[in-house]
């Protein structure tokens, strides 16, 4: 396996070994890395060495590593599958060098999603992500070139709805079960599903403390008022600080939340989030604006980003925005396509005063 950061490769070799143990079947994996990650859970190993990964491969393990592993020369066709995960956003450059290592390419990832940054110059079409090269412009991949993966196994309906229609063509659906998620107890965000909250300022441009502010209060609300997280399989428990993330568009923004929120709230921009899930997401707009937005509509109101932001939440997503985030005043087909995605979640959200 391999994919944009070795957290994200984590990520994906602790899901697949979460799925083996549950349907019994015996599984190891090995994870080559720079630098020790955190905990290791039972079946995964570590290596530092790239000389462990032929003896890793040799025994039958399922091993994880950056694109620079697969590129090397001495691992050329050591692969009867390569899986790209994140293929959304890894590019096709580095998929390209990557994928000699293998008989077999498998790209799996998001394209409505971000892309790698980029920092070095390619030749045109070359820093692309891989599935973005393979859409061809299109919303989700047709029929002929893949398999588009219909179902999500995070997002209640209410979130799904919201997310298929405005990025997905309205071809993605939940699990069976999801809709069990739902929060519990003495709290305006009870049930499941999106939420507005209104926050007036103005001026405001990367960093809004009217909205850090109106953020404490719902985190406190939630944290200190008994509510229940209950997940799909019905199993129901009092919700804790990780159970919130909170995303902003700016770094000016996420530090003074990360200073006013209680210690264990995950806080970060939407690219810190990509791949990570929580019960709740937290949504912080900060601009008063579109005007006062910096770097302009363009970065605000991105769709892929929205889609990230929003496509972390479990049960419960809550846009905290200035109301005049909502009436942009738009002046190209561009603008009015990256607005409506803002426009179309308060028509769809229940309104918390």
């Amino acid at each position: 396996m391999t994919a944009v950061s070795h957290r994200v490769i984590r990520n994906l070799l602790d899901g697949v070994l979460e799925a083996a143990r549950e349907s019994g079947v015996p599984l190891e994996a090995t994870h080559k890395v720079s630098q020790r990650i955190g905990d290791v859970p039972a079946g995964l190993d570590e290596v530092a060495s790239n000389d462990a990964v032929p003896t890793a491969l040799d025994a039958g393990k399922i091993v994880g590593g950056t694109a620079w592993l697969w590129a090397r020369d001495d691992m050329v066709e050591s692969l009867d599958i390569l899986f790209v995960d994140e293929a959304g956003q890894l590019s096709l450059a580095h998929t390209m060098g990557a994928a000699r290592s293998a008989r077999n390419l498998i790209l799996l990832g998001d394209p409505q999603q971000l892309e790698q940054p980029q920092r070095a110059a390619h030749p045109e079409g070359a820093e692309v992500a891989a599935l973005v090269h393979l859409l061809d412009g299109k919303k989700t991949l047709p029929d002929d070139r893949g398999l588009f993966l219909d179902v999500t196994w995070r997002l209640h309906p209410d979130i799904c709805a919201f997310t298929s229609e405005l990025y997905y063509e309205g071809r993605l659906h939940s699990l069976s079960g999801l809709e069990r998620q739902a929060l519990a107890g003495d709290t305006p965000f009870a049930g499941s599903g999106l939420f507005y909250v209104p926050v007036e300022h103005r001026g405001n441009a990367s960093s809004s403390p009217e909205e850090v502010d109106a953020v404490r209060r719902i985190i406190e609300g939630l944290l200190v008022g008994g509510v229940v997280w209950i997940d799909r399989k019905g199993d129901e428990r009092p919700l804790d600080r990780g159970d919130v993330l909170v995303v902003a568009p700016y770094n000016a923004q996420v530090a003074a939340l990360a200073e006013r929120l209680p210690e264990g709230v995950r806080v970060g921009t939407v690219d810190r989030f990509q791949g990570q899930q929580a019960p709740i997401v937290i949504y912080s707009a900060t601009s008063s604006c579109a005007e006062d937005a910096p770097r302009g509509m363009g970065f605000l109101y991105n769709p892929n980003r929205l889609n990230v932001a929003m496509s972390r939440a479990r049960c419960a997503c809550i846009l905290v925005a200035s109301p005049q985030i909502l009436e942009p005043d738009c002046r190209t087909p561009e603008q009015m396509r990256h607005a409506n995605g803002l426009c179309r979640f308060r028509e769809l959200a229940r309104e918390v005063v």
